[in-house]
């Protein structure tokens, strides 16, 4: 009697044990995680030093192509672009601007009738965003990262 007693007993204990041991693992395991990121967005744009005290997301960026728009222009001001025949097209420059807040070139689309009109156009362009200040990178929760651009240049004679 003892005998059958005790194995009901141990059995009972066994079940009650591995069930409560269940549900505590089936608690710990579960956990809200935000894993997703969206690539396409970063949380505050690459600054120039006169962007960074503008408080609205929307106006830094708008700040910031400005600026960099400016630049471009006053370099491409300094430079005799001398074509022989009408040029009106629209350039695409992709920039990136690194997590250090370097600005390079990374690639130019531009038209063969263009690319032959103004061949030294790339060179100039290259130079004058060597001459570009350190810009604070931007930001993508709560760290820098490397971004990417396209900044349209439009030429007319």
């Amino acid at each position: 009697m003892f005998k059958k007693l005790f194995i009901v007993l141990f059995y009972s204990l066994l079940v009650v044990s591995c069930t409560y041991f269940e549900n505590k693992w089936e608690r710990e395991s579960i956990q809200v995680i935000d894993t997703v990121v969206d690539f396409n967005t970063v949380d505050a744009f690459p600054l120039f030093p006169n962007c960074k005290d503008i408080p609205s997301r929307e106006k830094q960026k708008i700040c910031f192509q400005i600026e960099i728009a400016q630049h471009i222009y006053a370099s491409l001001k300094e430079y005799q672009l001398n074509a022989t025949e009408i040029v009106n097209d629209t350039i695409l420059v992709k920039l990136k601007v690194n997590v250090l807040g370097r600005t390079s070139l990374s690639e130019i689309l531009i038209s063969d009738k263009t690319k032959e009109q103004l061949p030294e156009f790339d060179s100039i362009l290259k130079v004058s965003l060597q001459n570009l200040p350190t810009l604070k990178p931007a930001i993508k929760r709560d760290m820098p990262v490397t971004t990417e651009f396209t900044l349209p240049i439009i030429l007319k004679n």
